[in-house]
């Protein structure tokens, strides 16, 4: 082996060195393109023990940037073995670095700052789901701002920042004044999650806009309304308009207005059916008994009126319109039984007849 290697000429000895060199870096990307998804998995492993987070790695928002980080890391080796000029070594170097800081941050924002993670669940009560997400998503913005910083400042060595920083102040003047309605959406979305007149999941009204609370961000809130469309609102419109939150209802009230006929009803025979049509409304569970009222509250031309009106304990509106259909059905099996007649609106017309004279 001595006698072949003084055999070798210097330039030989150094293309050889060379190939081995690239075989070298080809087997570090082999090696770290077949074990990527183990070494994720043992990464995110370990850190669920501190974090406590049970979910499988590959349902983990880690696990893409962790695995895409292992690979980088492998090139970055895999070019540093190999022998090339000094100018690309630091850029190189520069770029290495650069990808790291996003790395991190990209798995600091999907673990640490997202809106689920215990950074931002208070201590013994209950977690508002819409202010974690618009905090989350405030933290998360900071961080990218500061790691696109360290990029420019510590690695890339842009001297200049305070210029830059001065620039981008009297452009976002510039912004703020052009977009004044956009900033006062933005704080009228803060006023909205910090007085929480209603929360996601929450049926609401604003102004002509009826729906559930699917999303309530930075600028608007997002509602789905009956027919399933989902309308964007602007924060500025939900508080300057009513907002009804139908959620915050401890019980419904139920109206109705029976308009019996008065061909087939004896004005002596209403008592017992008002008697009646209170003993069906009492017999429900979700009736407050003591808010019923039925009573005979009018004579029209062509009818006689009973008024119902009670308060019941459910305020689900997509349950209500069951107890309504409930109630309703029960009023006609009643009126059916008593073999009374709803009445619609009749007009009677004279027709006189006048000899010709």
């Amino acid at each position: 082996m001595d006698e072949l290697v003084a055999n070798l000429s210097r330039d030989e000895l150094k293309n050889l060195i060379q190939v081995f060199d690239v075989q070298i870096a080809v087997v570090i990307i082999l090696l770290a393109f077949f074990t990527r998804n183990i070494v994720a998995k043992v990464i995110l492993k370990i850190f669920d023990l501190f974090i406590k987070k049970k979910e499988k790695p590959e349902e983990s928002e880690m696990y893409a940037p962790i695995k895409n980080m292992y690979i980088f890391i492998a090139f970055y080796l895999a070019v540093r073995i190999l022998p090339i000029p000094i100018r690309l070594s630091i850029i190189m170097t520069s770029l290495f670095k650069s990808a790291l800081v996003i790395f991190a941050t990209k798995i600091i924002n999907s673990t640490l700052l997202a809106g689920d993670s215990k950074l931002f669940k208070g201590r013994g009560k209950t977690r508002n789901e819409a202010v974690s997400n618009f905090i989350s998503r405030i933290v998360r913005a900071i961080a990218w701002i500061i790691a696109l910083y360290v990029i420019l400042v510590f690695i890339l060595g842009f001297t200049q920042i305070n210029g830059l920083v001065a620039g981008l102040g009297i452009g976002t003047v510039i912004i703020s004044l052009a977009a004044q309605d956009t900033v006062k959406s933005l704080f009228s979305g803060i006023a909205i999650l910090s007085e929480k007149p209603f929360v996601i999941g929450d049926w609401i009204e604003i102004g002509e806009y009826a729906g559930t609370v699917i999303d309530i961000s930075f600028r608007s809130t997002r509602i789905r309304a009956a027919n399933n469309a989902v309308i964007t609102i602007p924060n500025s419109t939900v508080t300057e308009e009513y907002v009804i939150n139908w959620n915050k209802l401890k019980s419904r009230r139920f109206d109705a207005n029976l308009h019996l006929s008065m061909d087939s009803v004896d004005p002596d025979k209403i008592k017992d059916i008002i008697k009646e049509l209170k003993v069906v409304i009492c017999s429900k569970d979700y009736v407050q008994r003591d808010t019923v009222y039925v009573g005979f509250n009018g004579i029209s031309d062509y009818c006689y009126n009973i008024k119902i009106f009670v308060y019941v304990t459910e305020t689900n509106y997509n349950r209500y319109l069951k107890v309504e259909e409930d109630l309703n059905c029960e009023f006609l099996n009643v009126l059916k039984k008593e073999n009374v007649e709803l009445a619609y609106p009749t007009q009677t017309v004279n027709v006189k007849n006048f000899e010709n004279k």
